[in-house]
């Protein structure tokens, strides 16, 4: 298998796997606040939680440029 096509795969223990476990859990929440109507979940804790998740998310994304942005600056100084 090639490397440009193993790296494609899904990695389950990693951030794949975690993103596929938190729907479940949002759909999960979600739907018990809005069968109980709970105001608090729905209102509070479902955007706050998205909030967090998705800034966490794009740190790590920022996190994964900046070390490719340097091994490739680190390229461009040895030729």
């Amino acid at each position: 298998m090639s490397t440009a096509k193993k790296s494609l795969e899904i990695s389950w223990l990693g951030l794949d796997g975690f993103l596929v476990v938190l729907y479940f859990i949002a759909v999960g929440i979600i739907y018990y606040a809005i069968t109980a109507q709970n105001d608090w979940i729905v209102g509070q804790a479902i955007p706050y939680g998205i909030m967090i998740t998705v800034t966490i998310i794009f740190i790590n994304y920022l996190l994964i440029v900046l070390k490719f942005n340097k091994q490739q600056d680190k390229n461009l100084e040895r030729k």
